[in-house]
């Protein structure tokens, strides 16, 4: 079994503890080792967002990076972490010495690839769900967190976001709605295009 420094324990927990501390009722506490984690986020959209609230709240955690290619989204994001530092080029982000791990909430088909480039540069990893696209980009993943011996944890917002466990005891301990027999769902509120970019 390999050994690991405090440093690395941290740094590989990061991931495990986004999941844990944004559950109900969890302590928003981790462990520090020889000094803060300095995480990165690729992408600062929505999700992106969520998280960060969630990892701003563990000690030993700072928000050192941002990267977003739309660059209003990444100006917003600078305004809630003014000390990160940001970029529109994730593999910037990715090449940064400074940043010890990553999460990343990006468009689906950027997963993998920023994933195991994260690992391929020493870091670990939280990544939002999906994985992949396919079973052959999974697997590539997984591979990589074995041969560069880094975490790679995939989050699910239905298991780390406080409001799915709200809306879970309302339907089913609360009864609040009765019993369900379908559902529709839409949503409004597309994205406006980033525009052209040179």
């Amino acid at each position: 079994m390999t050994k690991l420094s405090r440093r690395q324990f941290v740094a590989s927990s990061v991931a495990a503890a986004a999941v844990t501390t944004c559950l109900p009722g969890r302590s928003l506490q981790a462990a520090n080792a020889n000094g803060e984690i300095n995480l990165g986020f690729i992408s600062c959209g929505g999700r992106a967002g969520g998280l960060m609230g969630s990892f701003d709240k563990i000690k030993g955690v700072n928000i050192a990076g941002l990267c977003d290619v739309d660059e209003k989204r990444l100006g917003l994001a600078k305004e809630r972490f003014p000390k990160a530092q940001g970029w529109t080029d994730l593999r910037e982000l990715i090449d940064a010495p400074g940043i010890d791990a990553v999460v990343v909430a990006t468009c689906n088909h950027w997963h993998c690839l920023a994933a195991i480039w994260a690992m391929q540069a020493g870091k670990d990893v939280y990544l939002e769900k999906p994985l992949s696209h396919s079973q052959w980009e999974g697997r590539q993943t997984v591979a990589a967190a074995r041969k560069y011996n880094k975490v790679c944890q995939i989050g699910t917002q239905q298991r780390s976001d406080p409001m799915q466990a709200e809306i879970k005891d309302f339907l089913h301990k609360e009864k609040a709605l009765g019993e369900i027999f379908a559902a529709r769902v839409n949503r409004y509120g597309v994205r406006p295009s980033i525009g052209k970019r040179d």
